[in-house]
């Protein structure tokens, strides 16, 4: 019995043959160099989708130093029953892959631990060349990553800014300008007793959260309760816990400003235990990056930001600057919108 014998994979001879242009237009065009003229390039990559052409990285590689992976630093705590471990980072992932695709870039994802892994694996993709560009999140305030690389030259997009002052490609969240917004809106409600759910101050998203919560109660002319701040790991479970013990205080928080989706669910069942309802015993306020607030009951005032189109905007940077432009030019801070779904001063009692 004869085995049938698979065709070859047409290659950059093959193009060449089909259009009759030359093998080093072929690979010009391929590349999308400036000087094959569009048209030209169009009918090439015809042929290329015709045939089903696909480039060899290797050789690619071998070609032009080059490795065409985009590196992404993907987060995983390591402590047990942590309710929303890879949840959002999912969505940033996606959106990565929606901006590599259709371009000879491939995402390669390097799970890392904490902090002091996140910078171990940044420097062994510098030093060994496993990547031309590389995408990180939970930027510390004076995070090691982004020194490493700035002084490499290496390019990269943070989502997040560190506290110092360095010209680096980033994508983030105007954090300082949320939570200002979140608590002068309770403030304006009547709340004078308002609790901040905040992730740890080594963040530096913490750190902005803090400056927007004092700075509405500073322009109120209102002492701040920063008595009701806490600080934690945003899991489900320090929500809840937070809400308990707050509430158990001689003066306990009539508001909570949550700073993520899953210490919202927990701080919702926290106020269920204790038989508190929302809108009626206390308000709530939160950011929301995947829409999981339109489903929560009762529905709580929500600043959204897709963060969809936060991962997608991150591999639109990444592959400008492993284009080489500036990264003075790549930029850009989102600022969530507003959805309003209570009156946020429990009834117009606190007014």
């Amino acid at each position: 019995m004869h085995k049938t014998r698979r065709a070859p994979a047409p290659t950059i001879k093959t193009l060449a043959e089909i259009t009759g242009y030359s093998i080093a237009t072929i690979s010009k065009a391929l590349r999308e160099s400036p000087v094959v003229a569009p048209v030209t390039r169009d009918l090439i990559f015809k042929a290329a989708r015709e045939v089903g052409y696909q480039a060899n990285a290797r050789g690619m590689a071998l070609r032009t130093g080059k490795s065409f992976q985009a590196a992404v630093l993907m987060p995983v705590t390591a402590a047990r029953d942590y309710e929303w471990d890879g949840v959002e980072y999912t969505q940033i992932l996606s959106g990565v892959s929606q901006a590599l695709d259709g371009t000879d870039y491939r995402m390669s994802v390097h799970v890392i631990r904490d902090a002091a892994d996140g910078a171990e694996a940044a420097r062994r993709i510098v030093d060994q060349g496993l990547a031309d560009g590389l995408i990180f999140s939970g930027i510390l305030a004076d995070d090691p990553r982004i020194d490493l690389l700035v002084d490499h030259h290496f390019p990269f997009v943070s989502m997040g800014r560190c506290r110092k002052d360095l010209d680096y490609a980033h994508v983030d969240i105007d954090n300082e300008w949320a939570a200002h917004a979140a608590t002068a809106r309770l403030l304006a409600g009547g709340h004078r007793r308002i609790a901040l759910v905040n992730p740890e101050r080594r963040f530096s998203y913490a750190m902005d959260r803090l400056d927007g919560f004092a700075r509405a109660f500073r322009e109120a002319g209102i002492a701040a309760s920063a008595d009701l701040i806490v600080e934690g790991d945003l899991s489900t479970h320090f929500g809840r816990q937070s809400v308990i013990d707050l509430l158990q205080v001689a003066e306990p928080p009539t508001a909570f400003v949550c700073i993520n989706e899953s210490t919202t669910l927990g701080v919702l069942s926290g106020l269920g235990s204790l038989g508190r309802q929302v809108g009626v015993d206390v308000d709530v306020i939160a950011y929301d990056d995947i829409n999981v607030s339109a489903y929560f009951t009762p529905p709580i005032t929500t600043f959204y930001q897709p963060i969809e189109v936060l991962g997608r905007t991150l591999g639109q940077f990444l592959l400008k600057r492993m284009e080489g432009e500036d990264p003075k030019a790549l930029r850009q801070v989102f600022r969530p919108t507003l959805i309003e779904r209570q009156p946020d001063n429990l009834g117009g009692r606190l007014a």
